[in-house]
């Protein structure tokens, strides 16, 4: 059968998470997002992250409150983490529109 790299990506960073002390702040206005993305309406959320397990650790922190957004955001990403051998299978199991440099054509 298929390998689950989702699944892969999420069990991988599951133990690195402090659930105690991490949260996601205004958890309502994801519900509201969920509702609205239910309706067929657009969300763009924009952030500036900082490492390759952002995306799989936005994915653990929403999925008991909101898992249909945990498992279907779209994330935009440089080439590299379909290039890049460790970076590969984390990605994989993302939802991804592919971003290529300039600086790399």
């Amino acid at each position: 059968e298929p390998f689950d790299y989702y699944m892969f990506g999420q069990n991988y960073i599951r133990p690195l998470v402090d659930y105690r002390n991490s949260y996601v702040g205004n958890i309502s206005i994801f519900q509201d997002m969920e509702q609205k993305l239910q309706q067929g309406h657009n969300v763009v959320l924009m952030s500036n992250h900082q490492t390759e397990a952002d995306p799989a650790i936005i994915a653990l922190l929403l999925e008991r409150s909101n898992p249909w957004i945990s498992e279907n955001i779209v994330y935009v990403a440089g080439d590299r983490v379909v290039t890049d051998p460790l970076c590969k299978p984390f990605s994989m199991g993302r939802n991804l529109i592919c971003v290529y440099s300039k600086k790399h054509m």
